[in-house]
């Protein structure tokens, strides 16, 4: 193939190449009044189209602790997950993952049944997916404090003490042993984090405030052209209610638009589709 039409083909897959954070953490309720229990979950945002089925999904949460060299995959106490291998979402769509309650602040608050809700698991008798943490009738999600918890999303149904999630966030008053000498938590390259490494380490330690009551909702625009944030998440914790709407936890994440191909990019294409049949016209 010469050259010419080889550097238009790889324009053209550079422009149109899918985001690789195909699911972003919007949003974590840790800490519901009570028992926390079945009632924990985390928002999630879809900035691709996504079937499951085919590309399934891990969402794992820590617990306060001394970290691992297995970091996420250390389950027992430590970490719990919840793998998304059935149904669907396109770009821009809302979904969650969490306990079995599926209320918006624990016992007597809104339901959340009508949200779309892509794996629930009964934390207080079931251990999580994949061997991943154990039942736990307090809740598996940690509230921060001086050990920093986190929750990470992996585009994969298997995690491993060498997996690197597409996205991940940490909350807390201090990174505390949630890094432990070499032992931790890997990071993604994100707005958040510079990535390479573990919480802790250089370029890695944000953390989120410690959550006490509330939703804590995170607000940014990411772009999936680009696989970049325009404006990095912050975070805000909205305080809920028995008597709170469900729109009060709305994801705060926003999505740039994705712009449509250029006149210059279809032109090229036309060209290369051009040149193409030319040269099988000629035998070449």
């Amino acid at each position: 193939m010469p050259k010419s039409i080889l550097a238009i083909l790889i324009l053209s897959m550079a422009v149109f190449q899918k985001a690789t954070a195909a699911v972003l953490i919007s949003g974590v309720m840790v800490n519901p009044p009570g028992t926390d229990g079945v009632n924990e979950y985390v928002q999630l945002v879809a900035t691709d189209t996504i079937d499951f089925s085919v590309t399934p999904y891990t969402v794992v949460v820590s617990n306060n602790g001394t970290a691992t060299a297995n970091g996420w995959a250390a389950g027992g106490a430590l970490t719990y997950a919840f793998s998304i291998t059935t149904g669907s979402v396109a770009l821009g769509d809302v979904f969650y993952v969490g306990g079995t309650g599926l209320l918006l602040n624990g016992a007597g608050s809104a339901d959340l049944s009508g949200l779309t809700w892509l794996r629930t698991i009964n934390t207080s008798t079931t251990g999580g997916d994949g061997g991943i943490g154990t039942a736990n009738s307090a809740g598996v999600m940690g509230n921060g404090g001086a050990n920093a918890d986190g929750v990470a999303v992996f585009s994969s149904g298997t995690v491993t003490s060498a997996s690197v999630p597409v996205d991940a966030i940490f909350y807390g008053t201090g990174v505390g042993a949630a890094l432990s000498g070499a032992n931790g938590y890997r990071v993604p390259t994100s707005d958040l984090y510079a990535g390479g490494g573990l919480f802790g380490s250089t370029g890695n330690t944000f953390i989120f405030g410690d959550q006490g009551s509330g939703f804590l909702k995170l607000t940014g625009t990411y772009n999936p052209d680009t696989d970049t944030w325009d404006v990095a998440r912050t975070g805000s914790q909205v305080a809920l209610t028995t008597s709170s709407p469900v729109s009060a936890i709305a994801s705060g994440i926003s999505l740039a638009a994705v712009p449509e191909p250029s006149r210059a990019l279809l032109l090229g294409l036309g060209m290369t589709w051009i040149l193409v049949r030319r040269r099988r016209a000629h035998g070449c």
